[in-house]
């Protein structure tokens, strides 16, 4: 357990709120889901799209607030339409949207600050494998470092009316990962291309994870990383519910704000069911 400041930002400036006796796990290593609980879209069928955030997929520990969310929508070949009605639920923020064809629903949520002591910071950069640029600017022990974290999450839901390419889709997220070949349409095992973007240019280097529901308990069942282009494969390996997420951290561009700025990203699927 440790103490982390909560801090929030005005004019530019970061101001203390809250101290809380909380592990790095708590705050950092969740990641942000979007769970399309209906496997396929029927005419007439409303789609539950729960927004989870923990590191056991697909379940959630914690309900993201609605003031975080910066956009919430749903692609599909007739257009996208903004989701703007949602309730928290027990430990989920539930949306319902109204689909009969492939749909890609995707999330953005506004910039968050957090600071966090030197050693977990650390841990924390260690854990995630992050570039060896970061590694080389790790702070000396003791100082605290200031982190703006931003995340994003897609969930691609197969429909009944054919499957389109919605899910080639870039949505102009700031880190974004592209299927090159429609997971819903893979069997119970195959090999996915995908495509990593930061600011719409393929990013190089980054470790890319997957998992499913059924495998690990919900935790990460496998990593790889994007070759020069962005790309890299993810092996999948069995049948039901899977998640791939990547990470990227690098120096703030704006010392006065922060130290850190890191970006996270998700793309949750069904396969074969």
């Amino acid at each position: 357990m440790i103490m982390i400041a909560i801090v929030g930002i005005i004019g530019g400036n970061f101001y203390g709120i809250a101290l809380a006796a909380v592990s790095v796990s708590l705050l950092l290593a969740h990641n942000l889901w979007l769970v399309a609980k209906n496997k396929t879209i029927a005419d007439d069928e409303r789609l539950r799209i729960e927004i989870n955030t923990s590191d056991h997929f697909p379940v959630s520990e914690s309900a993201v607030k609605p003031e975080r969310i910066a956009d919430f929508r749903c692609f599909s070949s007739d257009g996208s339409v903004a989701i703007t009605e949602h309730r928290v639920e027990n430990q989920s923020l539930v949306a319902h949207v109204k689909r009969n064809r492939q749909c890609l629903v995707a999330l953005a949520l506004y910039p968050h600050p957090i600071n966090l002591d030197a050693e977990k910071f650390r841990a924390y950069i260690s854990e995630e494998e992050a570039s060896a640029e970061v590694c080389e600017r790790l702070p000396a022990e003791g100082a605290p470092q200031r982190e703006s974290y931003t995340k994003y999450a897609k969930a691609l839901v197969k429909g009944e009316n054919g499957s389109g390419e919605i899910f080639r889709r870039v949505v102009g997220h700031k880190l974004e990962i592209i299927p090159e070949q429609n997971p819903c349409d893979l069997g119970g095992s195959g090999r996915l291309p995908v495509q990593v973007l930061f600011d719409g240019a393929p990013l190089a280097g980054l470790r890319v994870s997957s998992g499913c529901e059924q495998l690990n308990e919900g935790g990460y069942a496998a990593h790889t990383r994007t070759d020069g282009d962005g790309r890299a494969m993810v092996e999948l390996t069995a049948s039901g519910y899977w998640f791939i997420r990547t990470h990227f951290i690098r120096s703030h561009p704006d010392a006065r704000i922060a130290d850190w700025e890191s970006f996270w990203a998700s793309l949750t699927f069904q396969v074969n069911v």
